[in-house]
């Protein structure tokens, strides 16, 4: 079996690097978006169970609540696409290493 050539790799290399500019930096701020429903959920998670409830239920408490729930259920969701991604970015990145 030959080796490939010169040429060849030059064209595969590019087109991975192509692939990985058109496919995986787009989705990068995803990352940034994963790591602020994070913070939310946490945030509202640690607020709901350590501070004092009052006994009033207010609008503001009202958006708090519906902002930790849209958190919470937006965290299972965006896990696998940030998995899917991290994946996919270093095996395109092995790819291009080769």
């Amino acid at each position: 079996m030959q080796k490939p050539s010169d040429n060849w790799k030059r064209i595969r290399r590019a087109a991975l690097e192509r692939a990985q500019r058109t496919a995986i930096d787009p989705l990068s701020p995803l990352y940034d978006l994963y790591l602020g429903v994070c913070a939310v959920y946490l945030a509202g998670f640690l607020h709901f169970n350590l501070f004092e409830r009052a006994t009033d239920f207010t609008w503001f408490t009202a958006c708090i609540v519906i902002c930790v729930a849209v958190a919470g259920l937006l965290v299972p969701v965006l896990t696998g696409s940030i998995m899917t991604l991290h994946f996919a970015s270093k095996k395109m990145e092995r790819l291009i290493g080769e």
